[in-house]
């Protein structure tokens, strides 16, 4: 063994582990690859629809030409001549770099330090196996993912119009991002000893980059001088479909180059399980109000729940303040319509909110699972404490949680209407829109704890229930009634522009409790895994 080690050093073991990884995730990446790149030709699609002539096409893009929304889509070019492919690169590109970015985070994190944290490294690492050789066979994963995305959305952005050399540059360009973030992941996963910590450390990153890609934009339609500080920015400062250029991927090559070199060298100084930033040492006895299972929950939710907290309201604070630069964009380009038009902007804001909270009701389902699967729940259910107490409580701390996120983005929403608009009556109408799709997010959060109660390993299937609400709401409005039907997001009334209707939430709020049971019982019957 030792020999073998001597011959292939710190890497050895490397290809065997990338194509352990290949074969663990054979369904998750080409779907992620899949899905990004096929968004290209359905934005297209979007943008054509809805936009039928150029006159149309170019009000909305001088109604997107405002400081507050240019925080979101970024700098745009080219738009003085404007065609849909060029509505596409204005509006959409940022979605797809955060796409991007976000699917080599987690897989990063999900390749190095999550198996680390299971102890599967340690029995992996007891072989022949190099110091450097996992997180080597991730990054290799990440460009061979990586590569094959730029490939699909090379052939969609053609076929949805851009020429091939245009495509191309588009698809680099996301690609690249991509990198640069599987680089700052492999940073952070030294860093600390826990994969969800690892990728908020990133997700973290994420969001001060796009800040100040965004707020470069603000500074100037084509980008101001914060632009250039941000990775995203440099994506977008290809200008592709205008006078186009490759170089500023180099910064990107660069910045990814710095940080997998970083990695290498803090993975080196580290122990295996251990991360370079010390664990905190708890106290030495727990306090009495965590005696019962539902303190506990509310303990091991808490820190999560604050930071949602806090970034629905940073969130709903900024959708609200742009109330006042949409109603001041349509009223000239709408006329009488502008007022209907508002009304339909910030029900959309309030849907999206909805949305945001359901991640969070998966993510704490999801939560339970890993509790499960490293074996901290069935010490804790050898005690007095029966699975309905420990599921159940954790279940009514997530409801409640989940209800609070809704009534906080709700309150946000309208505080920042009420200050953009003038009208201090948005807050109490625009929280109550909020807290109306309740049922909606109880229903989700029960059908995730249904799938965990009867076919854990199926868990993630709720995402798809999420997915496609989303998809049935904000996208296929010409679907038949019957699949609507089928969304969970599809039933109560969109406040504040249609009127509210108690039936639904009546409806939703039954089902909720009904499959709530259901899941209940499933967990009692069956096995613990771990």
């Amino acid at each position: 063994m030792s020999a073998t080690m001597t011959r292939g050093g710190a890497l050895t073991g490397t290809g065997i582990l990338l194509g352990l990884a290949l074969r663990r995730d054979r369904i998750k990446l080409p779907a992620w690859t899949l899905i990004i790149a096929l968004f290209v030709p359905y934005f297209a699609t979007v943008a054509a629809r809805t936009n039928p002539t150029p006159e149309a096409l170019r009000r909305t893009m001088d109604m997107m030409d405002v400081p507050m929304l240019r925080l979101f889509t970024g700098p745009s070019y080219g738009t003085g001549d404007l065609t849909v492919q060029r509505y596409l690169i204005a509006v959409y590109f940022v979605e797809f770099l955060l796409g991007a970015a976000l699917m080599n985070i987690l897989l990063i994190a999900r390749h190095t330090r999550a198996e680390e944290q299971s102890g599967r490294a340690e029995l992996i690492r007891a072989a022949v196996v190099g110091r450097h050789a996992p997180l080597t066979a991730a990054l290799l994963l990440s460009v061979i993912t990586t590569a094959v995305l730029a490939g699909l959305m090379t052939v969609t952005a053609i076929g949805a119009g851009l020429p091939a050399g245009s495509a191309l540059l588009f698809a680099v360009a996301t690609a690249a991002t991509g990198l640069v973030f599987a680089g700052v992941t492999a940073v952070s996963v030294q860093l600390t000893e826990h994969a969800r910590a690892a990728a908020g450390i990133a997700g973290g990153v994420l969001g001060v980059v796009w800040v100040i890609r965004g707020a470069g934009a603000v500074q100037d339609t084509e980008g101001g001088g914060l632009t250039w500080l941000s990775p995203l920015g440099w994506s977008q400062l290809t200008r592709v479909l205008a006078d186009e250029r490759w170089w500023p991927l180099g910064l990107s090559a660069a910045l990814t180059a710095v940080l997998v070199t970083a990695a290498y060298a803090l993975a080196a100084r580290r122990d295996l399980g251990a991360g370079v930033v010390a664990t905190r040492p708890g106290p030495a006895s727990a306090p009495g109000w965590l005696r019962s299972p539902a303190a506990l929950s509310l303990r091991l939710q808490r820190s999560s729940i604050l930071w949602w907290s806090g970034s629905l309201v940073a969130g709903g604070l900024v959708f609200g303040a742009l109330a006042g630069s949409m109603r001041d964009g349509l009223a000239t380009d709408f006329l009488d319509a502008g007022p209907d038009v508002l009304s339909g902007y910030l029900s959309l804001m309030v849907v999206g909110m909805s949305f945001i909270v359901g991640i969070f009701a998966i993510l704490a389902v999801t939560r339970l699972r890993t509790e499960e699967v490293r074996g901290r729940a069935a010490p804790l259910l050898t005690t007095p404490t029966s699975r309905w107490a420990w599921l159940g409580s954790s279940l009514l701390v997530t409801a409640a949680a989940a209800v609070t996120l809704l009534a906080l983005s709700g309150l946000a929403l309208g505080a920042g209407a009420a200050l953009s608009l003038g009208d201090g009556g948005y807050v109490g109408e625009l929280t109550g829109a909020v807290l109306a799709r309740a049922p909606e997010i109880l229903l989700l959060l029960a059908i995730t704890l249904a799938l965990y109660g009867f076919a854990p390993r199926a868990v993630a299937v709720a995402w798809a229930v999420l997915a496609y609400g989303g998809f049935v709401r904000f996208w296929a409005t010409d679907l038949p009634a019957a699949l609507k039907a089928l969304s969970l997001f599809d039933h109560i009334p969109r406040m504040p522009i249609e009127g509210f209707t108690p039936t639904p939430l009546v409806t939703l709020t039954v089902l909720a409790a009904g499959v709530t049971l259901l899941g209940l019982y499933g967990f009692r019957r069956r096995d613990l895994d771990g």
